[in-house]
Protein backbone atom coordinates (compact mmCIF):
# COMPACT_ATOMS: atom_id res chain seq x y z
CA UNK A 1 0.00 0.00 0.00
CA UNK A 2 2.92 2.34 0.66
CA UNK A 3 3.92 2.23 -3.03
CA UNK A 4 0.44 3.39 -4.03
CA UNK A 5 0.66 6.37 -1.69
CA UNK A 6 4.10 7.39 -2.96
CA UNK A 7 3.24 6.92 -6.64
CA UNK A 8 3.43 10.12 -8.64
CA UNK A 9 2.06 9.94 -12.13
CA UNK A 10 4.09 11.61 -14.89
CA UNK A 11 2.50 14.17 -17.18
CA UNK A 12 1.35 12.88 -20.55
CA UNK A 13 3.88 14.90 -22.54
CA UNK A 14 6.75 13.00 -20.90
CA UNK A 15 5.30 9.63 -21.94
CA UNK A 16 4.61 10.27 -25.62
CA UNK A 17 7.99 8.96 -26.91
CA UNK A 18 7.41 5.59 -25.20
CA UNK A 19 3.89 5.12 -26.58
CA UNK A 20 3.06 3.09 -29.66
CA UNK A 21 2.13 5.08 -32.77
CA UNK A 22 -1.52 4.08 -32.37
CA UNK A 23 -1.59 5.37 -28.77
CA UNK A 24 0.08 8.63 -29.88
CA UNK A 25 -2.55 9.19 -32.59
CA UNK A 26 -5.36 8.32 -30.17
CA UNK A 27 -3.99 10.81 -27.63
CA UNK A 28 -3.65 13.54 -30.26
CA UNK A 29 -7.26 13.01 -31.39
CA UNK A 30 -8.47 13.09 -27.79
CA UNK A 31 -6.73 16.44 -27.13
CA UNK A 32 -8.13 17.96 -30.34
CA UNK A 33 -11.65 16.76 -29.50
CA UNK A 34 -11.48 18.16 -25.95
CA UNK A 35 -10.13 21.50 -27.16
CA UNK A 36 -12.80 21.78 -29.87
CA UNK A 37 -15.62 21.01 -27.40
CA UNK A 38 -14.22 23.37 -24.77
CA UNK A 39 -13.93 26.26 -27.25
CA UNK A 40 -17.46 25.67 -28.50
CA UNK A 41 -19.07 25.47 -25.04
CA UNK A 42 -16.96 27.73 -22.83
CA UNK A 43 -16.03 31.34 -23.07
CA UNK A 44 -14.38 31.51 -19.64
CA UNK A 45 -11.23 29.65 -18.50
CA UNK A 46 -11.69 26.34 -16.62
CA UNK A 47 -11.76 26.41 -12.80
CA UNK A 48 -8.93 23.86 -12.51
CA UNK A 49 -5.91 23.76 -14.74
CA UNK A 50 -5.71 20.58 -16.84
CA UNK A 51 -2.57 19.42 -14.97
CA UNK A 52 -4.18 20.01 -11.56
CA UNK A 53 -7.26 18.06 -12.63
CA UNK A 54 -5.06 15.29 -14.08
CA UNK A 55 -3.04 14.92 -10.85
CA UNK A 56 -6.22 14.77 -8.78
CA UNK A 57 -7.74 12.11 -11.06
CA UNK A 58 -4.52 10.07 -11.08
CA UNK A 59 -4.31 10.15 -7.27
CA UNK A 60 -7.84 8.76 -7.03
CA UNK A 61 -7.32 5.98 -9.60
CA UNK A 62 -3.76 4.90 -8.61
CA UNK A 63 -4.65 2.63 -5.65
CA UNK A 64 -7.05 0.66 -7.87
CA UNK A 65 -4.39 0.40 -10.60
CA UNK A 66 -1.86 -0.94 -8.09
CA UNK A 67 -4.34 -3.56 -6.84
CA UNK A 68 -4.93 -4.69 -10.43
CA UNK A 69 -1.21 -4.85 -11.27
CA UNK A 70 -0.45 -6.89 -8.14
CA UNK A 71 -2.98 -9.41 -9.43
CA UNK A 72 -1.50 -9.39 -12.95
CA UNK A 73 2.10 -9.67 -11.76
CA UNK A 74 1.26 -12.56 -9.42
CA UNK A 75 -0.08 -14.52 -12.40
CA UNK A 76 2.72 -13.62 -14.80
CA UNK A 77 6.03 -14.18 -12.96
CA UNK A 78 8.95 -12.91 -14.99
CA UNK A 79 6.71 -10.60 -17.01
CA UNK A 80 5.84 -8.09 -14.29
CA UNK A 81 4.74 -4.54 -15.06
CA UNK A 82 4.94 -1.26 -13.14
CA UNK A 83 2.24 1.40 -13.35
CA UNK A 84 3.08 4.38 -15.53
CA UNK A 85 -0.14 6.39 -15.80
CA UNK A 86 -3.78 5.86 -14.82
CA UNK A 87 -5.91 6.82 -17.82
CA UNK A 88 -9.53 6.57 -16.78
CA UNK A 89 -12.00 4.77 -14.61
CA UNK A 90 -15.71 4.07 -14.48
CA UNK A 91 -17.31 3.04 -11.22
CA UNK A 92 -20.70 1.77 -10.25
CA UNK A 93 -22.40 0.42 -7.14
CA UNK A 94 -23.42 -3.18 -7.75
CA UNK A 95 -24.51 -5.82 -5.20
CA UNK A 96 -23.55 -3.56 -2.27
CA UNK A 97 -20.01 -3.15 -3.59
CA UNK A 98 -18.20 -0.51 -5.63
CA UNK A 99 -16.94 -1.87 -8.95
CA UNK A 100 -14.29 -0.16 -11.07
CA UNK A 101 -13.35 -0.54 -14.71
CA UNK A 102 -9.90 0.90 -15.29
CA UNK A 103 -7.66 1.71 -18.23
CA UNK A 104 -4.03 2.48 -17.45
CA UNK A 105 -0.57 2.36 -18.93
CA UNK A 106 2.19 0.15 -17.54
CA UNK A 107 5.77 -0.65 -18.51
CA UNK A 108 7.48 -4.06 -18.27
CA UNK A 109 9.95 -4.17 -15.36
CA UNK A 110 12.63 -6.28 -17.00
CA UNK A 111 13.83 -5.11 -20.36
CA UNK A 112 17.18 -5.06 -22.05
CA UNK A 113 18.88 -1.69 -21.71
CA UNK A 114 19.30 -1.33 -25.48
CA UNK A 115 15.71 -2.02 -26.48
CA UNK A 116 12.98 0.61 -26.46
CA UNK A 117 10.36 -0.15 -23.84
CA UNK A 118 6.86 0.35 -25.19
CA UNK A 119 4.18 1.27 -22.71
CA UNK A 120 1.20 -1.12 -22.76
CA UNK A 121 -2.46 -0.27 -22.12
CA UNK A 122 -4.29 -2.42 -19.57
CA UNK A 123 -7.94 -3.02 -18.71
CA UNK A 124 -8.93 -4.12 -15.22
CA UNK A 125 -12.14 -4.83 -13.35
CA UNK A 126 -11.79 -4.42 -9.58
CA UNK A 127 -14.36 -4.41 -6.82
CA UNK A 128 -14.12 -4.09 -3.08
CA UNK A 129 -15.74 -6.43 -0.61
CA UNK A 130 -16.24 -5.33 3.01
CA UNK A 131 -14.10 -7.39 5.39
CA UNK A 132 -15.78 -9.85 7.76
CA UNK A 133 -17.41 -8.31 10.84
CA UNK A 134 -14.91 -10.00 13.17
CA UNK A 135 -11.94 -8.50 11.31
CA UNK A 136 -13.55 -5.07 11.22
CA UNK A 137 -14.07 -5.12 15.00
CA UNK A 138 -10.29 -5.28 15.57
CA UNK A 139 -9.73 -2.10 13.54
CA UNK A 140 -10.43 1.43 14.77
CA UNK A 141 -13.97 2.52 13.82
CA UNK A 142 -12.82 5.29 11.46
CA UNK A 143 -10.97 2.82 9.26
CA UNK A 144 -12.84 1.34 6.36
CA UNK A 145 -11.73 -2.24 5.87
CA UNK A 146 -12.26 -3.55 2.35
CA UNK A 147 -10.74 -6.41 0.39
CA UNK A 148 -9.85 -5.67 -3.24
CA UNK A 149 -11.01 -8.39 -5.61
CA UNK A 150 -9.61 -8.30 -9.13
CA UNK A 151 -11.92 -10.00 -11.60
CA UNK A 152 -9.66 -9.35 -14.58
CA UNK A 153 -6.50 -7.48 -15.46
CA UNK A 154 -5.30 -7.86 -19.02
CA UNK A 155 -3.15 -6.14 -21.63
CA UNK A 156 -5.14 -4.43 -24.36
CA UNK A 157 -3.28 -5.44 -27.51
CA UNK A 158 -3.27 -3.34 -30.66
CA UNK A 159 -5.14 -2.57 -32.79
CA UNK A 160 -7.18 -0.81 -30.12
CA UNK A 161 -10.17 -0.59 -32.48
CA UNK A 162 -10.90 -4.27 -31.81
CA UNK A 163 -12.13 -3.38 -28.31
CA UNK A 164 -15.43 -1.92 -27.18
CA UNK A 165 -15.56 1.64 -25.86
CA UNK A 166 -18.37 0.89 -23.38
CA UNK A 167 -20.08 -1.88 -21.48
CA UNK A 168 -22.99 -2.24 -19.04
CA UNK A 169 -21.02 -0.27 -16.40
CA UNK A 170 -19.21 2.28 -18.56
CA UNK A 171 -20.56 5.15 -20.62
CA UNK A 172 -19.61 5.21 -24.29
CA UNK A 173 -16.25 6.94 -24.65
CA UNK A 174 -13.99 6.67 -27.64
CA UNK A 175 -10.89 6.61 -25.44
CA UNK A 176 -11.91 3.76 -23.10
CA UNK A 177 -11.07 0.18 -24.13
CA UNK A 178 -13.12 -2.72 -22.75
CA UNK A 179 -12.50 -6.36 -23.76
CA UNK A 180 -15.21 -8.04 -25.83
CA UNK A 181 -14.78 -11.33 -23.97
CA UNK A 182 -17.91 -12.76 -22.34
CA UNK A 183 -18.11 -12.49 -18.55
CA UNK A 184 -17.42 -16.20 -17.91
CA UNK A 185 -14.10 -16.10 -19.80
CA UNK A 186 -12.49 -13.59 -17.43
CA UNK A 187 -9.58 -14.59 -15.27
CA UNK A 188 -10.45 -16.25 -11.97
CA UNK A 189 -11.48 -14.03 -9.07
CA UNK A 190 -8.75 -13.50 -6.50
CA UNK A 191 -8.09 -11.39 -3.46
CA UNK A 192 -5.10 -9.10 -3.54
CA UNK A 193 -3.22 -7.23 -0.87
Amino acid sequence: MRAAMEFSSPVLEDLVPDLSREEQLRLQKQFCDHERIWKRNNKSPPLLSPRCWERSRDAFISPHVHNALRHYNARHPGAEFDAVKPLMQCRVGFRDQVWFHLNFWARRRSSSSGSKVIIKRFFAEVHYKPAAASAAAAVPPLSQVVIPIVEVCTIIEEPLSQYRSSCAFCPADSTFCTPRAPRNSYVETTRTG
